[in-house]
C-alpha cells in the first residue's frame, strides 16, 4: 500500500492484515472480511458494521456454557483472521432476569449492565424505554437551544428546516420501536415540541 497526496507519493509497505480506513472500497472488504463469522458460533449474532452482537435464550445451565463456548470460538476466529475484539466495550445485558453467571472473552471478565446503547437506541434489562427517552430528550433540548441562541434573526423557514434537521430527526430515530406508551415519557417529548414551535414561529420566551 501506499498514500499518494497533492502528486507526492509515499513509500509502499506490505499490509497483512485489516482493511484501510476512509477508502471507497473499505466498509465492503471489512464486510467481506467478516461474513463468516456467524459459522463459528451456535448462539444468534446479529452485525452491523464493526458492531457484533451475540445471543442466545437462557433456560437451563447447558445453555450459559454454550454461550460461553460461542465467546470461546469468538477468540479463535478473531486470531484466524488476525482480528481483535475491543473487551472493554463488551457487555453482558440480560433481558428480564439478572445472570448469576459471568461470561469471558479474551481472559477479560465482561460486565453485565442494567442498559446499553446498541445502534442509537438505549436497550433496557426491562425492555422499558424511559432511560432511551431521557436521552433523547437531553439530546434534543441541547440542540434546541443551539438553535434559539444562534438562529433567531434568520427567516421562519430556515427555522424550520433547522428544526426537522438538526432536532426533529433525534427525536424520531427508531421511534417506531420505542413509541411512548408513558404519560411521563410522553409529556417529555411534547414539551420538547412545543419549544421547537416558539422557536420556529419566532414565539420565544424572554
Amino acid at each position: 500500500m501506499r498514500t499518494i497526496v497533492e502528486g507526492e507519493s509515499s513509500q509502499e509497505t506490505s499490509v497483512d492484515s485489516g482493511v484501510p480506513q476512509c477508502t471507497v472500497l473499505g466498509t465492503i472488504m471489512f464486510l467481506c472480511h467478516i461474513n463468516d463469522l456467524p459459522d463459528c458460533v451456535n448462539s444468534s449474532v446479529r452485525l452491523f458494521a464493526d458492531d457484533c452482537l451475540l445471543y442466545r435464550t437462557i433456560k437451563k445451565e447447558d445453555h450459559h456454557l454454550t454461550l460461553q463456548a460461542d465467546l470461546k470460538h469468538l477468540e479463535e476466529w478473531a486470531n484466524k483472521w488476525g482480528m481483535r475484539f475491543n473487551t472493554k466495550k463488551c457487555y453482558v445485558l440480560s433481558i428480564n432476569n439478572k445472570s448469576s453467571r459471568y461470561y469471558q472473552l479474551e481472559k477479560h471478565t465482561l460486565q453485565e449492565v442494567q442498559d446499553n446503547p446498541y445502534l442509537g437506541l438505549q436497550i433496557s434489562s426491562d425492555l422499558k424505554w424511559s432511560i432511551h427517552i431521557n436521552n433523547v430528550c437531553k439530546k434534543a433540548n441541547a440542540t434546541l437551544g443551539f438553535l434559539r441562541r444562534n438562529l433567531r434573526n434568520v427567516p421562519e423557514t430556515c427555522r424550520k428546516t433547522t428544526y426537522v434537521t438538526l432536532v426533529r430527526s433525534i427525536m424520531e430515530y427508531g421511534a417506531t420501536i420505542w413509541n411512548p406508551y408513558l404519560k411521563g415519557d410522553i409529556d417529555k417529548l411534547e414539551r420538547i415540541q412545543n419549544r421547537a414551535i416558539r422557536f420556529v414561529k419566532k414565539r420565544l420566551q424572554k
